[in-house]
């Protein structure tokens, strides 16, 4: 409780009121109260401060959307979300590339003011949002920041990295066109989207590329080829969304996204028959599987061409180093 002098207390009906004193007074006793809490518990108690950037570890902000490969009169885009429990303040994030050498490229700031990134909020970075509203819907309400030097992104290949300020990485995705799906010949204008934000960026078995009806992008929304992971934890094993795929279509099921989950440390052989029994294609050849993640047919053989419509086997294979091995088989339709 707070006493004050009897000089510095408001009088009924008086003019001369020093809240002022009050204020301050009572304001340093605060701020007293809050130097002597740590940070952590002022963050689980009232939630008033970012996440300590320093000692949060990697992987507390995600790189979950990119374009490098833009139509004309518009530009590049990354996506980011943050997939920490803590709110991150983004001045404190640095944004950069990395050469073919492995030389890491100037770190820019993301912003030179305090922008505070909410638990599971996702942040559209651009250099011009006028030119990237050329090729894409972009909702007002988004959050976004203008970096005007956005570290370049070749179309052939590159790699995207966030830093905190002390120079730790805190995410990498090394990219290039050929994660795109094989069918689309013209990439410029399309997206990479990850498949969901807790998926490791540097492997491209996370990324597809954005579906035709969310207009090949999604910048600073929830991904057209999102697919939540509790279904993968579900059980053990391998499963499909759906057991059908058009690769000819405009929607996100231009391929088949094959999940797993296991609780050891797996390697698979996944291949693909036609109904003839005849290999049409090998998806996996002796891959180490994390705890959880997908691979990703996109219905064609080894030629590349599309088969015809009909159904096709899924034949799984997966064992562990302890002797352990098991098989799988999946009916899957493509459609016409």
């Amino acid at each position: 409780m707070l006493t004050f002098a009897a000089e510095f207390m408001p009088r009924k009906g008086s003019k001369k009121v020093k809240m002022h004193k009050c204020i301050f007074f009572s304001f340093s006793l605060l701020t007293i109260f809050f130097s002597c809490r740590p940070s952590v518990e002022l963050q689980e108690e009232f939630g008033l401060f970012p996440v300590d950037t320093a000692s949060a570890g990697s992987f507390y902000l995600s790189l979950n959307e990119i374009l490098f490969d833009p139509v004309p009169q518009s530009c590049d885009y990354v996506e980011i979300v943050n997939r920490s429990p803590f709110s991150v303040d983004l001045s404190e994030i640095r944004i950069c590339n990395r050469n073919e050498n492995g030389v890491l490229g100037s770190p820019k700031p993301l912003s030179r003011e305090r922008f505070i990134l909410d638990p599971g909020a996702y942040c559209l970075l651009t250099s011009d949002w006028e030119s990237l509203g050329r090729g894409f819907p972009l909702d007002t309400g988004l959050n976004y920041l203008i970096i005007k030097s956005l570290p370049s992104m070749p179309n052939d290949k590159g790699c995207v990295v966030l830093l905190d300020r002390q120079g730790n990485i805190i995410d990498e995705c090394p990219y290039t066109k050929y994660m795109h799906h094989c069918l689309i010949s013209d990439r410029e204008g399309i997206a990479l989207e990850k498949i969901h934000p807790d998926l490791p960026s540097a492997e491209a078995n996370s990324w597809l590329s954005a579906a035709a009806d969310a207009s090949y992008g999604t910048p600073g929304r929830i991904n057209s080829q999102y697919r939540p992971l509790d279904t993968v934890g579900a059980n053990e094993g391998f499963f499909v969304e759906q057991d059908w795929l058009s690769p000819l279509g405009n929607s996100k099921y231009k391929q088949l996204v094959l999940g797993y989950s296991f609780a050891d440390r797996r390697v698979a052989n996944i291949k693909v028959y036609n109904r003839s029994g005849a290999l049409l294609y090998s998806l996996a050849e002796n891959a180490l599987l994390g705890a959880r993640g997908f691979f990703v047919w996109q219905g064609v053989d080894s030629k590349g061409k599309v088969p015809d419509a009909g159904s096709y086997l899924i034949h799984i294979e997966h064992f562990n180093l302890k002797g352990d091995s098991k098989k799988q088989d999946m009916v899957c339709r493509i459609l016409p």
